[in-house]
């Protein structure tokens, strides 16, 4: 396998290190946080390709910090956890988790579930790039290659950006991107549509004042324009 990373959350040392010790014989690479205020720092530095997680940390609950999780990252959680009540397996897995082993566990059969995981990542992976001349759009690390490497953007700006390019040098009108992006019971002004290409452009246009990929089309909306077509144009 890849030289994957896996974040492993649990409050007692002696388990962080028989997990790390066992992923690392398998060639992943490990770091470890014994708190969830700690971990959530390291879930921004490490961008772990799956989180192994305690139900019971020191002062927290780690299905909690598995909800708050949710809104950075969705990589594969597995919990790890002493407790066996059947209701506190359902919460976990219907909060966030995606697996659920019970302590004390045997090495071999969580580092058999971790890898199957790994691997549905990786056929994930495979599945979310979209290739259009001069981008490619990773859907789940949520970042756009235009060659000279990935360029991150906020969630809005891809999203933004993946509905152009799956209708690409087609007109996409403002009110659909905006109906996409932020909903119809958003409070925001369809403006804010404006303000957001303005920043995506900022990001993969040579020349922000002269756009060539995210261009106006005046009075119906914007398009991308995929490479092959703007070479047509020039």
């Amino acid at each position: 396998m890849n030289n994957y990373k896996i974040m492993i959350v649990d409050d007692d040392p002696h388990i962080c290190e028989i997990v790390q010790v066992y992923c690392e014989r398998e060639g992943f690479i490990c770091s470890y946080s014994y708190s969830g205020t700690e971990a959530m720092k390291l879930l921004a530095s490490f961008e772990p390709d799956l989180i192994v997680l305690d139900v019971m940390l020191a002062n927290e609950n780690g299905i909690d910090w598995c909800m708050n999780a949710r809104s950075y990252t969705n990589v594969p959680i597995m919990f790890l956890s002493s407790r066996k009540e059947d209701e506190v397996k359902i919460s976990a897995l219907s909060y966030g988790g995606d697996d659920y082993v019970t302590k004390p566990f045997s090495p071999g059969v969580l580092m058999a579930k971790i890898k199957a995981h790994l691997r549905r990542v990786a056929t994930g992976r495979s599945e979310q790039l979209l290739e259009i001349p001069g981008l490619t759009l990773d859907f789940y690390a949520q970042t756009v290659n235009m060659g000279s490497g990935p360029i991150s953007l906020s969630k809005k700006e891809f999203s933004l950006l993946a509905y152009m390019a799956q209708n690409v040098n087609r007109v996409v009108s403002v009110d659909a991107l905006f109906q996409l992006v932020w909903g119809t019971e958003s409070l925001e002004d369809t403006r804010t549509v404006a303000v957001h290409i303005s920043n995506l452009r900022k990001k993969i246009e040579s020349d922000v004042d002269n756009p060539e990929r995210i261009i106006t089309v005046r009075g119906r909306g914007y398009m991308l324009v995929a490479r092959n077509a703007m070479q047509a144009r020039t």
